[in-house]
């Protein structure tokens, strides 16, 4: 959402007769930290706080931001002596724009003023929910929709919706506004409309749209068409996943009416398995079992043998089929539904529980989780799991611990990493033949600080947090600033607290005067976590969570922060910590993952539980007031043809989607400065200099601007500008798939490969596969981002008919921070009807659609050329461009001729001149008369010198072959011994024959034998024939295409 900027700004002070050290004045980098939303929100506030590590005498703070229009907001206030403060500032309504924020620290005492300057964006911030009453409408019904603004802390925004409006569906109305509304009033956010649908409406899925002043926007869809709701629901409760290794299924069926009473009639039920390796059908037909439904049972448990569908074959299923039929009794109305398993050979699957990048601390605890889910999805509880480490790159035995899961499947260990700054360690984790590995590096650093878990305060609303450290000579207080950072950017809480670390079992927060001296000894031996914590209970496998905290309050030094858990921290958050010591710049962070996301609570219920049609109903609603409530009642079996999100989960979709898009930076921003992400592990290479501050926030969707200098350096060279103004090269290939090559590695284990990417603007995924002799390696996707500022967008036909007319849709995309006019001209070969050369404005950070038709008249290869280029004028309200932005893109069509291709052969045997044979070695064709397209005739002639090949292979196909089965094998077998007088004793073909001739003598010889057995013997005869009667005549059977009878039984 709002990106969090670090400004470690290198200082350019202005000194007032004060020399300009670390020792003598404030005014330097090391002694701030200035925190501000990466991105603004349009017309709203946002807050920057700064953090002063210098605390004597006050100073006052003035944030300046300015607008690209000249338009300038101003915040200040003073700053007591102590840590820092926050300041909330205005932003102009002025999205998809950049701004200049400027913050400017001055100081009386010392007469010196910091000052620093950032670019941030500004872009809307608006939540915009959309929701109707029902899910499908019939034409005739009335629409009813909400619309629910929101700022991003889910509070009411006051003020009207610029803009709703109400679209068709795809095809003739795609696109097409049915209804618009315009300045829409709000009640506390809340506005309401309706419209009655035409009787005559399209069905389809149709679209209802609102828009913000400040380009915010929401969208829902709904379907309209003739339906009618069911009279029943039949439900099927099944487990996704079935074990191969089962001797027993479960299906659960129940039929109910919408009153949730239960349905007589009769269920039928299937069982297949399919996508077997050996046979497609799963290898069986399927079982089918008919069970007849008796009220009050609504509800049927059915139990099939694993084996009966295939389970213990040779060739199990992949997949298990389960249909379900349900007939009602009387009305003999027929319901359908259909589930599927999918079958799995592992009973457990297991996963390390790790957020973003996990970093070791040296000499501090390392707490891993491993949850354990089996295949039901459930969570796989009382299993002792298996976990095991070792240091890479080390010849080493791994040390292994076992643990207990919990009641929700999760294991945890401990061990402490060894204080080697460059190790890095493998765990594997492993229970009933199934494993999972982890790699985690150790953070270089000389000190280092660590979170705990979370724990309640019990005499306050708040939470407490302990920060474990690894501190060399400590001996004062240390002062330890802290922020949360909420939904992509958003400075929930900032704060700093001084304290003595202690290594108690104490949960109190013990603050310390500044200048104060603390207990020289303090620090403890770390023990070793992985023995003790086997150690801890009667069992010694399982770990017992209070226990394990204790132990480290005991025997680590730590301070306490209170953090106040709210609802506000919703969906995720991030706590930073950071401090310095000795010189340092010491940090840690926490991510936080909550499901609540709205803090006031609502009960509604009825007065009573039932009543009876058309009678009278009280909902009855208790919530803190005031509040405006909008309320619904929807029948359960409109849900059941077409499901409806709730609009809670409307709201928490909209609110990530906005945090999604707000978060939406490459790894380098337009100004082409380094920004850094949480996949670059290599980064935490350099302690002290805010590397790792960089990494964390970069996982947050935040950057960090100078600070300390920094000792690692981007993982990528800083990329080509986006924009090349020098000259605009056609964009021509939009290849789908590329770097499609083998490349060698040699000794060092390093190999490089480099092409040219296409044209095309997307993502590309590259991966390798690399073999050697030691196994095979697969490489995790690397991503490719193909893009650049200003670009067309374009679709159209690959091949089209002479004569045929088409349309080529395209969009100018215009990614800049500032609108262009834009001058966009498409060149053809073939006709374009209508204008040729348009002008359109392209608005900042958006896009313009157009059409063009084509009328194809030649055959052959067309391109098409659309070309788009910023013009130097201000007729879109933008400012002189000194360089011009271009784009072209060519599209080629093949166009065939028009018709249908007919294709007729001939072929003939030519002998060569000089030879014995009367053949002749002239030959004419005369070929049938056509109407021929001109232009489209083509001759092809090809000769084969093996004569004998091409002509005697399946040469018994090309016989007319009699009915009898004797005569068919005297056929084959005069085929063949000619064959074998034609060709060469030694080719290959006479060895086909040779064995064609083998087959066809066994075969006349059985049939000589068979025509010589007794009729009786041949055809049996009813068992009870009376007397006197005569035989039966023998069974004939006939095969499609002339052959023969076959023998009978």
């Amino acid at each position: 959402m709002w990106f969090l900027s670090f400004l470690f700004i290198p200082a350019y002070a202005h000194d007032i007769g004060i020399p300009q050290n670390l020792t003598s004045s404030p005014c330097t980098d090391k002694y701030h930290l200035f925190l501000a939303p990466g991105v603004l929100t349009a017309g709203g506030i946002n807050r920057a706080c700064i953090s002063r590590f210098y605390p004597e005498g006050p100073a006052r703070m003035v944030i300046t931001l300015l607008a690209d229009n000249g338009e300038s907001t101003t915040a200040a206030r003073d700053l007591l002596p102590g840590d820092g403060g926050c300041l909330d500032i205005s932003v102009p309504l002025r999205p998809n724009t950049k701004a200049d924020l400027i913050v400017n620290m001055r100081y009386m005492e010392a007469a010196c003023t910091w000052e620093r300057r950032m670019t941030v964006r500004i872009a809307s911030g608006r939540v915009i929910a959309l929701h109707t009453e029902r899910a499908r409408y019939r034409p005739g019904d009335t629409l009813r929709a909400r619309a629910i603004v929101l700022k991003p802390d889910l509070t009411p925004v006051h003020g009207d919706i610029d803009e709703m409006w109400l679209e068709g569906p795809q095809g003739a109305w795609d696109g097409a506004r049915i209804a618009q509304w315009a300045k829409v009033r709000t009640r506390l956010g809340l506005a309401q409309i309706q419209h009655h649908i035409d009787e005559h409406a399209p069905p389809g899925k149709w679209t209802m749209r609102a828009k913000l002043a400040d380009g915010s926007q929401g969208t829902t869809a709904f379907w309209v068409g003739n339906y009618e709701l069911p009279p029943f629901q039949l439900t099927v409760r099944h487990a996704p996943r079935v074990l191969r290794t089962s001797e027993r299924l479960v299906w659960t069926v129940c039929v109910r009416y919408p009153w949730s009473e239960a349905v007589e009639g009769m269920l039928v039920i299937r069982l297949r398995g399919a996508g077997a390796a050996g046979d497609g059908a799963g290898g069986r037909p399927g079982v089918r079992t008919a069970v007849r439904l008796r009220a009050p049972r609504a509800c049927h448990r059915h139990a099939a043998a694993a084996a009966r569908v295939g389970l213990a074959g040779a060739h199990p299923p992949q997949v298990l089929v389960a249909d379900f039929s349900f007939q009602e009794e009387g009305t003999r109305i027929w319901q359908n539904t259909t589930v599927v398993s999918q079958v799995v050979d592992d009973p457990v699957t297991l996963e390390f529980l790790t957020k973003h990048q996990a970093l070791l601390s040296p000499s501090l605890p390392y707490k891993l989780k491993v949850k354990a889910v089996r295949w039901d999805d459930r969570p796989a509880s009382g299993e002792h799991v298996r976990v095991c480490r070792r240091r890479s790159g080390k010849e080493e035995n791994a040390t292994c611990v076992f643990a207990l899961t919990d009641a929700r499947g999760v294991a945890r260990v401990m061990f402490t990493a060894d204080d080697d700054t460059s190790a890095v360690y493998q765990f594997e984790a492993s229970l009933k033949n199934v494993t999972a590995r982890l790699q985690v590096a150790t953070r270089v650093a000389g000190a280092s600080a660590a979170f705990g878990p979370l724990r309640a305060d019990s005499r306050a609303a708040r939470t407490l947090l302990p920060l474990y450290l690894h501190l060399r000579d400590l001996s004062a207080p240390l002062t330890v600033h802290f922020v949360v950072i909420t939904r992509g950017g958003i400075i929930y809480r900032w704060g700093a607290t001084t304290q003595c670390p202690v290594a108690s079992s104490t949960n109190q927060i013990q603050p310390a005067p500044r200048n104060s001296t603390c207990n020289a000894n303090l620090e403890k031996l770390v023990p070793d976590f992985d023995f003790n914590l086997n150690n801890l209970d009667v069992d010694p496998n399982q770990l017992d969570v209070n226990s394990s905290d204790s132990l480290l309050d005991r025997h680590l030094l730590r301070v306490v922060l209170p953090i106040k858990v709210t609802h506000q921290m919703c969906p995720d958050s991030h706590l930073l910590a950071y401090f310095y010591h000795n010189g340092e710049l010491v940090s840690a962070s926490k991510h936080f993952e909550m499901d609540e996301c709205f803090g006031n609570k609502v009960e509604a219920s009825w007065t009573s539980r039932q009543s009876a049609p058309g009678a009278l109903a009280t909902l009855q609603l208790v919530t803190a007031g005031p509040a405006l409530c909008a309320l619904t009642a929807l029948d359960s079996a409109a849900t059941w043809l077409q499901p409806q999100r709730s609009v809670r989960d409307v709201l928490v979709h909209d609110l990530k989607r906005l945090i999604d898009v707000h978060r939406n930076l490459t790894q380098y921003d337009a100004a082409a400065e380094c920004f850094l992400t949480g996949e670059t592990a290599e980064l935490a290479s350099g302690g002290g200099d805010g590397g790792e501050l960089r990494v964390w926030l970069a996982a947050g969707g935040v950057r960090a601007l100078g600070g300390p200098p920094a000792t690692f350096h981007c993982d990528k060279s800083a990329p080509a500008p986006l924009l090349d103004h020098e000259a605009t090269l056609p964009r021509t290939d939009f290849s789908e798939a590329w770097l499609w090559r083998l490349v060698p590695v040699g000794l060092n284990g390093t190999a490089s490969s480099t092409a040219r990417a296409p044209d095309c603007i997307t993502r590309y995924e590259a991966t390798a596969l690399c073999v050697s002799r030691t196994g095979l390696a697969i490489s995790n996707p690397a991503v490719l981002q193909v893009f650049r500022e200003f670009f067309i967008h374009a679709d159209g036909p690959k091949k089209l008919r002479r004569g045929d007319n088409t349309i080529i849709r395209y969009r100018i995309f215009n990614y800049l921070y500032e609108p262009l006019s834009v001058e966009m001209e498409v060149i053809s070969e073939v006709l374009v009807e209508g204008p040729r050369v348009e002008r359109a404005c392209v608005g900042a950070r958006s896009a313009v659609a157009r059409r063009a038709a084509l009328s194809v008249r030649a055959s052959g290869t067309a391109r098409v050329h659309l070309r788009a280029r910023s013009l130097n004028d201000t007729n879109c309200g933008n400012a002189p461009q000194t360089k011009q932005v271009a784009d072209e893109v060519i599209i080629e069509i093949e166009v065939e001729p028009e018709g249908v291709p007919t294709e007729e052969h001939r072929s003939t045997m030519l002998c060569a001149r000089g030879t014995s044979e009367p053949v002749s070695s002239n030959v004419s064709w005369t070929w049938s008369p056509q109407q021929i397209v001109a232009g489209t005739e083509m001759l092809t002639v090809w000769a084969v010198g093996d004569t004998t090949g091409p002509l005697l292979a399946e040469a018994d196909a090309l016989v007319a072959l009699p009915r009898g089965c004797g005569e068919q094998s005297m056929a084959r077998l005069a085929t063949n011994l000619l064959a074998l007088r034609l060709l060469h004793p030694h080719a290959p073909a006479a060895a086909v024959a040779r064995d064609h001739v083998a087959r066809g003598n066994y075969r006349l010889r059985h049939q000589q034998v068979y025509r010589r057995r007794p009729r009786r013997a041949r055809h049996g005869a009813p068992r009870h024939q009376p007397a006197g009667a005569a035989p039966a005549a023998p069974a004939r059977a006939r095969r499609s295409g002339g052959q023969g009878p076959r023998r009978q039984g």
